[in-house]
């Protein structure tokens, strides 16, 4: 998969992920935000229905509660439920009670502050305070046990009832819905007279007025269970899941309904002075309805941002990949024939210049090692060539030096077979080609087979000192190094002298360095000579390989500057070379490099300098 493909699949799933994410928290916080509150709401609704129910009864229970402390009205009504009337001295009695207690109605009726207020005594007599709908009534023939509300009053013994809605039972056209609140005045033989204040259902239906009917049930429940009022019709085994629900602490929390299987929240307010319960039924359906309008804003709002940012991501992250493009482009389009070319590109963007700036550089770096290593490989083979060109069969010298030692001997002079020996072994040494490089200790072993011929051709004139510390004497080196050196300042130090000629060789290691000092008394480095050999040396070491005078490779070239290019070329350029006038006359050359080196480590480190 491509880089850009990947990032864009990514930010894209990480989007997607916190989209949908926030998404259904957003979602489950408002839906949670929306219960809790529209619980919190209705909760406060249900109290304020059970106090206002309260306040309604309260003044009818005040009525009854004012018409049995009268002494005059209750003794009336014991009058009219007790007494004979088939006596006639009992008809006055009867008659001055009876408009007693029309005279103790008539004050509700001017009043007009409720329907009606009843009394029923047990004989029939019939008394309101509503004449407009209960007209000239004055008798009622029915028993007791027929008026609404009278079992409940009955069991509650002179307590105060109150009576679900019902039809008026004294009202002829009997259309009128209205509820109340009953009581009897319970006597020797039964009871005497039911009170019943009467109120319309309006007045219910004002007090249990929500906003919105369709988002909750109401229902207010007697102790008996029995229902006081609803708001729409529902059966007993539902009303009383509902109140088991209620009981349970369902008002916490939404739960589910075991007979309709609906999640519903039950609130219920009970009040101590009524006994009645008031529920407030929410379906969480029905209330969290509006939030669908909400839910699929949310889903649209998440798609459109997932659109938004899968674009955005489209065409950052084309721009973002631009510049792996553009440096792709151009790594394919590298070949070693342009590799030295550099072609700048010009961007807006900082990153791809930099980037650009940073493949020029490695282009460059490249450039360089490529060169570096054909000039390696090219001096490598010219060396090898030059070997070659200069190698000859050695037997022919070694028969030669042979006879001449065997001359010398027979004329009785050890010293000519000394020097055919030191000859001989020089000639070994130099001209083996199956080892390129040598100890030290074998270097310094060709050396003093030099200095033994200097010796006998100098004689007295030449003095040597060389003294080597035993732990360097197994480093290696390319052959014919010393001897070199040492032969450049016996031909070039003393040219204009015919002193004594003094050459010291001091090899010692420093840490995991070893060093070799050969130093003379001569007249030293000529002042440009020596400028000379170092300007060809820094131009060897950045230059490529070119012609032969430029290289100092030519057949026979074994001065100093070969002596620094095989060096060179033997340790990759990692070692130490210096060239300098001595303070108190002469020349010094140092020579030196690492003890041991994994050849893979000479490539990482630095050259020293010197």
């Amino acid at each position: 998969m491509r880089f850009r493909t990947r990032l864009l699949v990514r930010y894209s799933l990480l989007v997607f992920f916190l989209v949908v994410v926030l998404g259904v928290v957003f979602y489950l916080y408002t839906t949670q935000l929306f219960e809790d509150n529209a619980a919190r709401t209705y909760r406060l609704l249900s109290t304020r229905m059970a106090l206002h129910l309260d306040n309604l009864v309260r003044p009818m229970d005040f009525i009854t509660e004012n018409l049995i402390s009268d002494a005059a009205f209750r003794s009336n009504i014991i009058t009219l439920a007790t007494l004979d009337r088939s006596k006639p001295q009992n008809a006055s009695y009867i008659n001055e009670a009876e408009q007693s207690v029309r005279s103790d109605l008539l004050t509700y009726s001017i009043q007009k502050s409720f329907y009606s207020v009843v009394v029923v005594t047990r004989k029939g007599d019939f008394f309101s305070s509503n004449f407009e709908n209960h007209g000239q009534m004055t008798h009622d023939p029915r028993p007791f046990s027929d008026y609404p509300g009278y079992a409940a009053a009955d069991a509650a013994g002179g307590r105060a009832v109150v009576v679900s809605p019902h039809n008026d039972p004294w009202d002829a056209s009997e259309l009128t819905q209205q509820y109340g609140l009953a009581r009897v005045i319970p006597g020797e033989g039964g009871n005497f007279a039911l009170i019943e204040v009467q109120n319309p259902v309006t007045d219910l239906d004002s007090l249990f007025e929500v906003p919105d009917p369709s988002y909750v049930r109401i229902l207010a429940i007697h102790d008996d269970s029995s229902p006081f009022y609803e708001s729409r019709a529902t059966s007993p085994a539902v009303i009383s899941s509902y109140l088991g629900m209620s009981h349970s602490g369902a008002q916490n929390g939404f739960e589910q309904d075991p007979l309709t299987g609906k999640s519903v929240l039950v609130i219920a307010s009970r009040s101590s002075y009524t006994g009645i319960t008031v529920l407030l039924v929410l379906s969480r359906d029905v209330l969290l309805g509006p939030l669908a309008f909400v839910g699929w804003t949310t889903v649209g709002v998440a798609i459109l941002i997932i659109l938004v940012s899968f674009l955005y991501t489209w065409f950052s992250s084309a721009r973002l990949t631009e510049p792996l493009r553009l440096i792709r482009q151009r790594m394919e389009a590298t070949e070693l024939s342009n590799l030295p070319g550099h072609v700048t590109i010009e961007h807006d963007n900082d990153e791809i210049v930099a980037l650009d700036r940073s493949f020029q550089r490695l282009r460059a770096r490249l450039d360089e090692a490529i060169t570096r290593e054909l000039r390696f490989r090219t001096l490598s083979l010219k060396s090898r060539l030059d070997s070659l060109q200069a190698q000859m069969n050695p037997h022919f010298l070694y028969n030669v030096l042979t006879v001449i030692a065997g001359k010398g001997l027979e004329l009785g002079s050890e010293e000519i077979g000394d020097i055919c020996d030191a000859i001989a072994a020089m000639l070994r040494y130099s001209t083996s080609t199956s080892i390129r490089s040598a100890t030290l200790a074998e270097e310094i072993d060709h050396l003093q087979s030099y200095l033994f011929l200097m010796k006998t051709r100098l004689e007295d004139r030449l003095e040597c000192d060389i003294d080597v510390d035993e732990e360097i004497l197994h480093v290696t080196m390319p052959k014919i190094v010393l001897q070199q050196i040492v032969e450049n300042s016996v031909t070039h130090g003393y040219r204009d002298s015919t002193g004594p000629i003094r050459i010291q060789v001091r090899g010692h290691r420093i840490g995991d360095d070893w060093t070799v000092e050969l130093t003379d008394d001569g007249c030293g480095f000529d002042r440009q000579v020596l400028e000379r050999l170092e300007s060809k040396m820094r131009e060897f070491n950045l230059r490529p390989a070119g012609r032969d005078e430029e290289t100092g490779l030519q057949i026979g070239g074994l001065g100093l500057m070969n002596t620094y290019m095989r060096l060179h070329l033997f340790y990759r350029g990692l070692f130490e070379w210096k060239m300098e006038n001595r303070p108190e006359g002469g020349a010094k050359v140092t020579i030196g490099a690492r003890v041991a080196r994994p050849i893979e480590e000479v490539g990482n480190v630095q050259r020293r300098p010197g």
